[in-house]
């Protein structure tokens, strides 16, 4: 019920006005509006399931929260309605990888993940990435190459077994294998297995023209053709 209003009329007395009983009976009624509006009787009540304003109620006062604004938040009001601004900050941004591009906007999921020797791990507000990758060549048992090897003009030292198709340049050290199709061992053969000894041209007195021919002409052996590494060479004895 809402409170009634008495006519006074324009001018005392001018019957345009309440009748004293009317008038009464308005006042009568207005009063036991007022008092069945007792504190109790009049409530708030936060609606939703949002973080409400209503705070309490102090006898017949309502107590209400006061809306602060935040980080990137700004209020503003007038006298029907609060306005609330939020900075939005960056909108989107651009992810670039070595084989693509990712722009990533409002509401986009971005996920960090491992690839080859790669591992991701969450460490409370900070992403770590590990790498299994082998530090040094002498960490991995068996390595292998996919290109060609560019020692970029420095040696290799303390090198064990070369297993080569071609090997090109100066090599110093002990070599097993063919040298132009040819075993080198081969050429050895004859010196662990035959002693060449030519014995000694002494010099001796010219007295006579066969001596004068063996002391000033040059012997031309020949040659040996063909890959005959164990030929057995018998020049036999000069006598002067």
């Amino acid at each position: 019920m809402t409170i009634q209003t008495i006519n006074l009329g324009n001018v005392a007395n001018d019957g345009t006005g309440d009748d004293l009983r009317e008038a009464f009976a308005k006042v009568v009624a207005n009063f036991a509006e007022l008092d069945s509006r007792t504190p109790e009787a009049t409530t708030a009540v936060n609606l939703s399931t949002g973080q409400g304003i209503f705070a309490g109620k102090d006898d017949a006062e309502l107590q209400f929260k006061s809306l602060i604004g935040g980080t990137n938040a700004t209020l503003t009001s007038d006298s029907e309605s609060i306005t609330i601004d939020v900075d939005s900050g960056v909108t989107q941004f651009l992810i670039a990888s070595d084989s693509g591009s990712l722009t990533v906007t409002e509401n986009t999921t971005v996920t960090i993940q491992g690839g080859n020797l790669v591992s991701t791990q969450r460490d409370g507000n900070a992403v770590v990435i590990n790498s299994s990758a082998l530090g040094n060549l002498s960490d991995d048992t068996n390595p292998t190459l996919s290109a060609g090897l560019n020692a970029a003009g420095y040696d290799l030292a303390s090198v064990g077994n070369i297993d080569a198709a071609t090997v090109n340049g100066v090599f110093n050290g002990n070599l097993t294998g063919l040298v132009h199709g040819i075993d080198i061992r081969d050429l050895n053969e004859p010196r662990e297995t035959n002693n060449f000894d030519f014995g000694t041209v002494s010099p001796s007195a010219i007295d006579n023209i066969y001596d004068y021919i063996f002391a000033t002409t040059d012997v031309d052996f020949g040659g040996i053709s063909g890959i005959q590494p164990n030929v057995n060479l018998d020049f036999g004895s000069i006598t002067t």
